[in-house]
């Protein structure tokens, strides 16, 4: 009932993928192919079939013993665990019965050896309410809906975004969809920089390589630039699935805040989503609990706040507590670290 596509079945996995009615980005073997690159672990789909109910779910199975945490202290090959990619997933299910597709997830996890599995929820798919682990809200998420005009949009922004939006009108700042990825190294320099003013955590230094797999995402993903004078000064890659558009990385140049490029660039790409028949704009969360960077975002939807769900699961409570107390035995290991699971925190 429960069968597994590896990374490298590419056709077999997007053929997949795309025969739900319905799918997000994060499902496409590019998608979970990009973060393998970035060293996350070894992408698996999942599909299960049964009771009038099919669903899908991309796992990383990651090798506990390559964890800087557990490097030449536990034998290769031999103890994993399972995440999620960055970003948005866990089981999206056609059917109702999504009990029974937890139930054969979790029997799969047990007999092949895993021990724990983190999960990050999409927003849509409602699997958390079936899920056997533990959920929590870490967060929230903002979802701008499509499906009101334009005008009726606009007016829909806080005050504070109409007026930012004006600066950008005034300044005939320019916006590009680049979907084959013609100025793509702008989009690097930019992101980079982005990286280094905001001391971004080196997770989120992602190679050339990676966003080169990402561009191969066709009918997935573009490239959306604001030019002022013919110089791109804010740059998004913006991924998209059969419903559902996510601005997924961006940078800037700081010169140029003042023009305030990302507010026309959220105006532009929300025209462009509703004119290929998207159904929301998702914008996320900010770095912690319901930050600056996520009051901002609820500018442009006050009324689309959404509960970001995560899972957590332990399928083996003596290999868990193994190495929670491998760990114990350091100095600096605080074991009331909020951290799932907690032998790699």
């Amino acid at each position: 009932m429960l069968s597994v596509i590896g990374i490298n079945e590419t056709k077999k996995w997007d053929a997949l993928v795309k025969s739900f009615k319905t799918f997000d980005v994060h499902y496409l073997n590019g998608y979970a192919k990009a973060f393998e690159l970035h060293g996350d672990g070894e992408p698996l789909l999942l599909y299960y079939e049964g009771n009038g109910t099919r669903g899908m779910n991309v796992v990383l199975k990651r090798d506990i013993a390559k964890s800087d945490v557990f490097k030449d202290k536990l034998e290769k090959d031999t103890w994993f665990d399972l995440s999620t990619p960055y970003g948005y997933g866990g089981f999206w299910v056609e059917g109702s019965d999504l009990k029974s597709v937890d139930d054969e997830y979790s029997l799969f996890c047990k007999e092949n050896g895993f021990i724990s599995e983190f999960v990050r929820f999409n927003l849509f798919s409602g699997f958390e309410t079936a899920y056997s682990g533990s959920i929590r809200t870490p967060s929230h998420n903002i979802v701008r809906t499509l499906d009101l005009s334009i005008e009726e949009i606009l007016m829909d922004f806080e005050h504070k975004v109409r007026t930012n939006l004006e600066k950008g009108v005034d300044a005939d700042l320019r916006i590009e969809f680049d979907e084959k990825g013609d100025r793509m190294e702008e989009f690097l320099q930019l992101y980079a920089s982005t990286m280094v003013r905001t001391c971004a955590e080196p997770y989120y230094y992602f190679s050339k390589d990676f966003f080169e797999h990402l561009k191969k995402l066709e009918e997935s993903s573009v490239f959306v630039h604001v030019l002022h004078e013919d110089q791109v000064i804010a740059s998004t890659l913006t991924l998209y699935g059969t419903e559902n558009c996510y601005p997924f990385l961006c940078g800037s140049n700081h010169d140029y805040f003042n023009l305030r490029p990302n507010e026309f660039m959220q105006v532009e790409t929300i025209k462009w989503a509703k004119a290929k028949g998207l159904k929301r704009l998702v914008l996320g969360g900010g770095y912690g609990e319901d930050d600056g960077i996520y009051r901002y975002k609820r500018g442009f939807a006050p009324k689309g706040i959404y509960n970001y769900y995560v899972g957590t699961n332990i399928f083996d409570e003596g290999k868990y507590e193994k190495l929670v107390e491998m760990r114990r035995q350091e100095a600096d290991f605080d074991p009331q670290k909020d951290y799932f699971p907690l032998y790699r925190g």
